[in-house]
């Protein structure tokens, strides 16, 4: 059935020097063209791909906004059919009513994420292409963007290619399959034939089982990326708990760099949880200050601390906040115990979540036995005057340690950014270390070796297609 030729807005809505408007499909230059005076050029249907044209958008012959028009022919246009780019002036009128007229020629609109899903159906691009591609306008940070632009331009899809390729072709392989376009990297057909595959190809045993070591090694520095990935696109929940007046919305606004949480002497100041994001050399955080924990007949605090246990259960990391200047109370103590009977590990096993002691008012005489109060429950523990801003870069640099491999960016490393990605790829790595055994014993067992190595591509082509 003949595609729908489509038009959305690719650029922010309100007040800017130029909107974007995407047409793309079989019909985009003829419907442009319907309603698109060129200044030289009086038929648009045949426009040169990649030129630019100047003229009107005009409605019932009368000018609605001067523009400039981009056209891409199929084989240039990245959603890989016909495509039209109208650059009009960036106000909300001139925006909205350049789009009202080329829906009206005949387009349909819909949400910029089609466009990008085209791209995947006309085989522009791959899954994972396509999960950057949408995510790059969420980016919170450069060092987001960075990461995402490269695995948008294929060095995640490019260095899972090779580990197909590593299984699908050995040394000794009487033929390789041509299913992969050197080139581009891109599949030719997502369809992938693998019992003809087999007809092809015949694999030793010793060969096979070099594959899976090679390929468990390969698999388990990748997935190590994860954390990272996932966390610069999904930033992770960091926690600010202690005691009333313990400080926390001190530290807060020291990490904050500005004024954002209330603070007083008075305690039980913050009722409601204030999140906030923060980047720390480009890892984004979701920062939340919370009320302090303890019991309290005072309807409205009391509310607030149950506010405060919940966030708790769903961090990433927490940070508890003692006060240097005080021996350690009750309030303190019925905090540890309820961290200490927290869940640690995230309910989608994909990390232990993180526990930072912190001294607070450290310039402060020291009042408080942290090591009677937490033994050797939690470490490192951090000295700080948040009011100062002393120790402020040593806990910073504390919360930022398990990414330290990653924040010094290599460009063009191949870096998982999605659960989904990861859970394909940790499927693999469970199917290529479950194989080994049998592989050791199996080695002249052609059938079954390529029943394996079968498995394995599953499990990997999964993960991009």
């Amino acid at each position: 059935m003949k595609k729908k030729t489509i038009a959305s807005i690719t650029t922010p809505i309100g007040e800017g020097g130029i909107g974007v408007i995407q047409v793309s499909g079989p019909d985009s230059l003829r419907i442009v063209n319907t309603v698109f005076k060129g200044k030289k050029l009086k038929d648009l249907r045949n426009a040169e791909s990649k030129r630019i044209y100047y003229g009107d958008i005009c409605l019932n012959g009368t000018a609605v906004d001067e523009v400039i028009v981009n056209v891409l022919r199929e084989k240039d246009s990245f959603t890989g059919e016909d495509l039209v780019e109208v650059n009009c002036h960036g106000g909300i009128r001139a925006v909205k009513k350049t789009l009202e007229c080329v829906v009206a020629a005949g387009a349909k609109e819909v949400h910029w994420k089609e466009l990008a899903n085209r791209s995947l159906t006309n085989n522009k691009i791959d899954l994972i292409q396509e999960e950057a591609l949408l995510e790059i306008p969420k980016a919170k940070t450069k060092l987001c963007v960075k990461v995402l632009l490269d695995q948008y331009n294929g060095a995640l899809s490019s260095f899972i290619q090779k580990i197909i390729e590593e299984v699908e072709y050995c040394e000794n392989a009487k033929a390789p399959v041509e299913h992969i376009n050197g080139k581009s990297g891109h599949y030719h057909d997502k369809k992938l034939s693998f019992d003809s595959a087999q007809d092809d190809v015949t694999l030793s045993g010793v060969e096979v089982l070099s594959t899976l070591k090679s390929l468990s090694i390969k698999l388990r520095k990748l997935l190590a990326t994860a954390v990272f990935g996932c966390a610069i696109t999904t930033p992770q929940k960091l926690i600010i708990t202690g005691k009333p007046n313990a400080g926390k919305s001190t530290l807060i606004n020291a990490l904050l760099k500005e004024d954002r949480s209330i603070t007083h002497k008075e305690p039980g100041t913050t009722r409601d949880a204030v999140d906030e994001l923060i980047s720390i050399n480009g890892m984004p955080f979701t920062i939340i200050d919370t009320a302090g924990i303890r019991e309290t007949d005072h309807e409205v605090e009391r509310l607030g601390v149950q506010e405060s246990k919940k966030q708790l259960r769903q961090a990433d990391k927490i940070i508890i906040v003692f006060d240097n200047s005080k021996p350690a109370e009750r309030e303190d103590n019925e905090l540890i115990e309820f961290i200490e009977k927290l869940d640690l590990h995230k309910a989608d096993k994909s990390h232990k979540v993180s526990i930072f002691p912190v001294i607070n008012k450290a310039d402060l005489p020291c009042k408080l036995n942290l090591s009677a109060l937490i033994g050797d429950t939690f470490k490192p523990i951090c000295q700080i005057s948040a009011l100062n801003g002393d120790g402020i870069s040593t806990l910073e640099e504390n919360l930022i340690f398990e990414f330290k491999e990653f924040i010094k960016y290599t460009p063009e490393r191949p870096i998982i950014f999605t659960r989904r990605q990861q859970e394909f790829l940790s499927k693999a790595l469970y199917s290529s270390e479950q194989c080994i055994k049998p592989a050791e014993e199996t080695k002249n067992d052609s059938n079954l070796l390529n029943d394996i190595k079968q498995n394995l591509l599953d499990c990997i082509v999964g993960s991009i297609l």
